[in-house]
């Protein structure tokens, strides 16, 4: 048996070692190392003419009469798609065999499906987004505790620049599971502001004020028309709502402008408004003396 096992290695090490092995062994890794020496020169080549090929398509007309919100979910889709398109035809190129390759692409999408269901749920969600126009770029959004501006809609997230500068990126899976508040979706918008004033006003006087306000102010719609009434009796003051609607594009100057004017207007007319406090009422003023 020992006998025999010796001549099997001492078999195997010959074969190995033999001048016919080593010639075909040097070949075939010469041809291999030629073979990914090109797959990769044409890779990198190709990626570069499709780099440089695209973004000469961004800039035709044909491209940027496409919907503001399809072309960066577009771009990304081509840009993906050019880079799987360049690995296939560089692993042919290697030497990987038609049928194999399928094969082998088969079982790493299937892989790669259940790895990444996230991200495959997050595609699906911006094709709805695109589809059913959820929102578009630079409309004015709210998403989940996200308020600003929508800068970008890519395969697998969108993106918001907040009114701070910080740029937020949401999956879109997430996005069509929670609440998306579009305030550009309707060309007009809604505008409430509390007024804060002190018991001891004249109710009647800050109503006028409120409305002289709103004359003034040509951004404010007659229809529909304001509302001014009291919201809430509060500890220390009386709350008074004041709703007024104004066009999407002019409402922050609405409100800025009303905030700026409100105060110098309530004060020509001795119309406080409070701060948090709290006034102590001593019942019985002998206690204390009894006690000293």
């Amino acid at each position: 048996m020992e006998q025999h096992y010796e001549g099997f290695l001492l078999q195997v090490f010959k074969t190995f070692t033999s001048e016919e092995f080593l010639i075909n062994l040097t070949n075939n890794f010469i041809i291999l190392l030629f073979r990914f020496s090109m797959a990769l020169i044409f890779f990198l080549i190709g990626r570069k003419i499709f780099r440089k090929s695209l973004s000469k398509y961004y800039t035709t007309n044909a491209f940027k009469s496409i919907d503001s919100s399809f072309r960066t979910f577009l771009s990304s889709i081509i840009d993906t798609g050019s880079i799987i398109i360049l690995l296939i035809i560089s692993l042919l190129i290697v030497g990987f065999q038609q049928s194999s390759l399928i094969a082998f692409l088969g079982s790493i999408g299937i892989g790669v499906g259940l790895a990444l269901k996230d991200n495959l749920s997050n595609f699906v969600g911006g094709l709805i987004i695109l589809i059913f126009k959820t929102y578009s770029v630079d409309d004015e959004v709210e998403i989940i505790g996200n308020y600003g501006l929508i800068s970008s809609i890519d395969v697998f997230s969108t993106t918001i620049t907040t009114f701070s500068g910080d740029i937020v990126s949401i999956p879109n899976g997430n996005v069509i599971t929670n609440q998306v508040i579009n305030y550009s979706k309707t060309p007009n918008r809604r505008m409430k502001i509390i007024v804060s004033v002190a018991y001891e006003s004249n109710i009647d006087l800050v109503f006028e004020v409120l409305n002289n306000l709103i004359k003034t102010n040509q951004n404010i719609l007659k229809n529909p028309g304001p509302f001014i009434n009291i919201e809430k009796y509060n500890n220390s003051s009386i709350d008074i709502a004041l709703k007024v609607w104004t066009k999407n594009q002019t409402y922050w100057d609405t409100y800025f402008d009303i905030l700026k004017k409100l105060k110098p207007a309530l004060d020509e007319v001795n119309i406080s408004i409070p701060f948090p406090q709290m006034d102590l009422h001593i019942k019985d003023q002998n206690f204390y003396k009894k006690e000293s």
